[in-house]
């Protein structure tokens, strides 16, 4: 049943966690070390304050543990796998649900008005309770907020339309080509361009994910032409919000990763309300009034669940609330990591949805989706090793 699917799928999904979080651990752990003179250290009070405010200059802070330090690479693994553990915790139901809702209702527009919308009232009850601070932005700096707003609409609106107009495996199929727009603009915009071998290895990583997700293959034009407008839009979103978060002080501004995206996705519900009335009508900011809702009672689901309106709202609320969640453990992994590797997170991302739609729908993985899963997953351990090995390589030749 659709219970032991999802019970499933959490195991899954921290068993993943677990596996980035030991493997991080091996690499640099010590048998309880003790503290060198000098070593810059934060106690565990702090650590946990501050665990869902990454800062980079963290990474070289051990963790004082009643006596016991921790390392400080062993620290920032395990806090930015559980920044990756929960990003792909709910994705996972964002897509489940939002499939479902796509399946239901074939309203992709008013289906990404849901993804902004729902999450408001979360972003203003967390500024009132003081959980967060409240961003403090001058007119220039909420200027450049609008082009960034805009991205992000194009890319969310983008992802719901390929969503809708095809077989979800074919959607992820092309936005698997969403690093190399973001190798692309990160180099062009920033000027700082990696080592073309760094490049290469972005060849298996993408083309896994596909070979992976080839099993539900079918071709559109729409479906291909969103999700162009798709990655564009969120390769270079990812670009823009990294600069903007660089350039300004953030002790001021409190533009943290999660509120960037929290000013998003209030800034792209006004985007998007004229975009449904556009595509799908007036009654698209009412859905519970359009026909297609009112035609979707009375169905049955994938799993042969009937269709009510109940069942409706709570797969869009659903999904709103996990595209909310999702990506702010989405932006915390951005503030931790650069773009590109926040990208192929976003890659390897699609490989655990695929496996988990064959968990909640009932499909049965082939061979071909695990050779896939294996091909782009061995891509992402080829780029980890050509970033850092051209690093190194870069920072000796300079030091000569």
């Amino acid at each position: 049943g659709s219970l032991s699917g999802t019970r499933l799928v959490v195991f899954f999904v921290l068993l993943l966690a677990m596996a980035v979080t030991t493997s991080a651990i091996d690499e640099s752990s010590q048998s309880k070390p003790s503290k060198p003179q000098g070593l810059k250290t934060q106690s565990a009070g702090t650590y946990i304050a501050q665990f869902l405010k990454p800062k980079k200059q963290d990474q070289e802070a051990a963790v004082d543990v009643f006596g016991l330090i921790i390392p400080a690479k062993i620290a920032w693994a395990f806090k930015t796998s559980t920044y990756f553990g929960l990003w792909y915790f709910f994705s996972i139901f964002f897509n489940v649900a939002t499939k479902k809702s796509l399946n239901a209702l074939n309203m992709p527009w008013m289906q990404s008005l849901a993804c902004v919308v729902v999450g408001v009232p979360y972003i203003l009850f967390m500024w009132a309770i003081g959980a967060r601070s409240v961003p403090n932005l001058n007119m220039k700096q909420m200027m450049q907020f609008l082009p960034m707003a805009a991205l992000h609409t194009s890319g969310n609106v983008g992802g719901n339309v390929a969503f809708g107009a095809g077989a979800l495996g074919f959607a992820h199929v092309l936005k698997s080509m969403e690093p190399a727009f973001t190798a692309l603009f990160g180099g062009l915009i920033t000027g700082q361009w990696k080592h073309p071998m760094v490049y290469a290895t972005l060849i298996p990583v993408m083309g896994g994910v596909a070979y992976a997700s080839a099993s539900e293959l079918s071709f559109n034009w729409l479906q291909f032409a969103s999700a162009m407008v798709s990655n564009i839009g969120f390769s270079l979103r990812a670009v823009l919000s990294k600069g903007v978060m660089a350039e300004w002080d953030r002790k001021v501004t409190k533009t943290d990763g999660p509120n960037v995206f929290s000013l998003l996705q209030i800034f792209s519900v006004f985007v998007t309300i004229p975009l449904v009335v556009m595509f799908e009508g007036w009654r698209g900011l009412f859905p519970w009034t359009h026909p297609n809702w009112k035609e979707a009672i009375g169905k049955l689901d994938h799993a042969g669940a009937m269709i009510t309106p109940s069942y409706l709202t709570q797969q869009l609320i659903l999904s709103g609330l996990a595209f909310q969640l999702y990506y702010e453990c989405a932006y915390l992994a951005l503030d931790a990591v650069s773009p590109i590797t926040h990208s192929i997170g976003n890659n390897i991302k699609r490989i655990v949805i695929v496996i988990t739609s064959v968990i909640i729908f009932g499909q049965k993985m082939n061979t071909q989706s695990m050779i896939g899963s294996s091909v782009a997953i061995g891509g992402v351990f080829l780029y980890s090793l050509a970033t850092e090995y051209y690093a190194d390589v870069a920072k000796k030749a300079s030091k000569k």
